[in-house]
């Protein structure tokens, strides 16, 4: 710090700390948050880390002062993270014989007037005109029976109420086996089921997923986009409780799903929900080496949660002997997620 003035010394200081966090923010996909929960929270915040860091390595650089070496370095470091925000290499199906898969978070059908002059109809209608192969709805809802939104087969996740139907798996291919994965000895429907499809003379076995919310209410977020002085502490409070109890559960959430798949006798296609981010344990648990549909054939900013920039949570994932294409996130408001969808080759 030698040569520096007062007011860089300050900055230098900040840029340490944030170079600090955006570091350990690598390590959050390796360490269960039920060990050591506070990586994953620097996982969640890694987009504004890193490009924090990125101001300070800008303003490093105008100032001709080698503090921006710390900056590069560590930067550098994090750059194939990025890929898992920010797609960059878009890639056409180019007229094969491809199956187009979507995975979507329709929060209830808009049951409750969230999002004003949308209803059910409105999102059946848009699923319908997408002319996807398969279908993998969470937060799944009816009152009366079952929609068929063009589809042949389906399999409903039915709990013993209606309003706990959560999951949905539709298909223009017969289902042939369709079960629930079970979570601490109980049969979460509205956590992971799957179903095995016959395509032409090929079985995968399709997992949808819907892992625990964080349950933020409006208040929460009002706090996030406003946040005002008199409430700092109570908001960041009760923000960090939900958090760190949300990030425990879905750890071990990912670790009971990830052993089902191990033990999947077919290739396996996994949809969802994850409520977690790239950079998180939750996603690196259920991904291990398949591939992120977005990051083969995505092409620019990744965000699939409305309220919040940057937030990626949604994914399909694919074994590595697939490939995908054309991967698209539809930016139509009728939830507060985005539908997410891709061509994929079997």
């Amino acid at each position: 710090m030698r040569g520096l003035s007062i007011p860089n010394k300050i900055i230098f200081f900040v840029n340490s700390i944030l170079l600090l966090l955006l570091i350990l923010s690598y390590l959050s996909p390796y360490i269960n948050p039920n060990i050591i929960w506070f990586f994953s929270f620097l996982g969640l915040i890694f987009p504004f880390l890193y490009v924090l860091n990125i101001f300070f390595l800008i303003y490093w650089l105008l100032c001709f002062k080698r503090q921006i070496w710390a900056n590069i370095i560590i930067l550098l470091i994090g750059l194939n993270h990025l890929n898992n925000y920010i797609g960059v290499q878009p890639k056409d199906s180019e007229n094969l014989d491809t199956i187009k898969i979507m995975s979507y978070n329709v929060r209830l059908f808009n049951e409750y007037n969230w999002i004003k002059n949308v209803n059910c109809d409105t999102i059946l209608s848009f699923l319908e005109k997408e002319n996807n192969d398969i279908l993998c709805i969470q937060e799944f809802y009816t009152k009366n029976e079952i929609p068929s939104i063009g589809f042949k087969y389906s399999h409903v996740g039915k709990q013993k109420k209606k309003e706990q139907w959560h999951m949905a798996i539709y298909s223009n291919f017969p289902q042939i086996n369709k079960s629930t994965v079970s979570i601490d000895g109980k049969e979460m429907n509205n956590t992971c089921i799957y179903s095995d499809v016959v395509i032409n003379n090929d079985t995968i076995r399709v997992y949808n997923i819907h892992l625990a919310s964080n349950w933020f209410d409006n208040d929460d977020y009002s706090f996030i986009k406003n946040p005002k002085k008199e409430r700092i502490k109570t908001g960041l409070l009760n923000i960090t409780k939900k958090l760190k109890k949300s990030a425990q559960i879905r750890a071990r959430e990912a670790i009971i799903i990830r052993e089902h798949i191990n033990r999947s006798p077919h290739p396996v296609i996994i949809c969802g929900d994850f409520n977690d981010t790239p950079l998180s344990f939750t996603y690196s648990k259920i991904k291990n080496e398949l591939i992120d549909s977005f990051t083969f054939s995505g092409f620019g900013i990744g965000n699939s949660y409305v309220n919040i920039p940057f937030l990626r949570i949604d994914y399909i994932l694919h074994e590595n002997s697939f490939k995908s294409y054309n991967y698209k996130k539809i930016n139509k408001i009728y939830s507060d997620h985005y539908a997410i969808s891709t061509e994929i080759k079997i």
